[in-house]
């Protein structure tokens, strides 16, 4: 799904975990950037926007902080940095 959706919007991108390969950089490699790809019954409320906003930033305790925001939307950002 998430490379048919980065090619929908002209990103190279390839599946790079078939058959469960586990290609030691990641399963997915959109623009020369390798991605993991996690799939859950259910995934934790507090990471999902809310209300009106656009993402959820977050972080540990001494890690690094991560953002939350939909594929579609991130896509749309790597493209546009493409042009």
């Amino acid at each position: 799904m998430s490379v048919k959706m980065a090619k929908e919007v002209d990103l190279e991108a390839y599946n790079r975990d078939r058959g469960g390969a586990q290609h030691e950089k990641g399963d997915v490699e959109i623009e020369e950037l390798y991605y993991g790809c996690k799939r859950r019954k259910v995934v934790p409320r507090w990471i999902l926007p809310e209300k009106e906003e656009t993402g959820v930033i977050f972080r540990g305790d001494r890690m690094k902080p991560y953002i939350s925001i939909s594929l579609e939307r991130y896509l749309l950002l790597i493209s546009a940095i493409k042009v």
